[in-house]
């Protein structure tokens, strides 16, 4: 997993970019589904790192979301053939992390809707990873 700036001439916002190997996919599923339900596990360690690389390369805005209202299909996912990205700018920075962070504390302070469009896009681009996953138990 790497969190990236990436370069966008004539852009005014900062733009991001998360880039997943092919297995971690299931690793971020894990997360925004317990997030959004309270049921089933993640890996605690992957959630750190990822939050960890978003508040190093992002900075402050992810700890300060905006309210601004953005276009709304500019989070996107997509498949790079030997992995995943998505994509988000600045002002979805903040959003994103609250998806992330709401793990520690499930159905709370995050955006649920986005977090299921998010989790719906994964699954379109990744169905026979994601659909049979057992989320539940180990």
């Amino acid at each position: 997993m790497e969190v990236r700036e990436t370069a966008a001439c004539g852009i005014s916002k900062r733009e991001f970019a998360i880039e997943f190997e092919g297995n971690e996919l299931v690793n971020v599923y894990r997360v925004m589904h317990y997030a959004q339900k309270g049921i089933g596990y993640y890996d605690e360690g992957f959630l750190e790192d990822l939050l960890s690389q978003m508040s190093f390369i992002i900075g402050a805005a992810v700890f300060e979301p905006k309210e601004e209202n953005s276009e709304e299909d500019s989070i996107r996912w997509e498949d790079t053939g030997i992995g995943y990205v998505v994509f988000f700018n600045e002002t979805e920075a903040g959003k994103l992390f609250q998806i992330f962070n709401g793990a520690k504390t499930p159905g709370e302070g995050f955006n649920r809707e986005l977090n299921q469009k998010l989790l719906n896009q994964m699954l379109e681009i990744a169905p026979t990873q994601l659909q049979n996953l057992p989320i539940i138990n180990r």
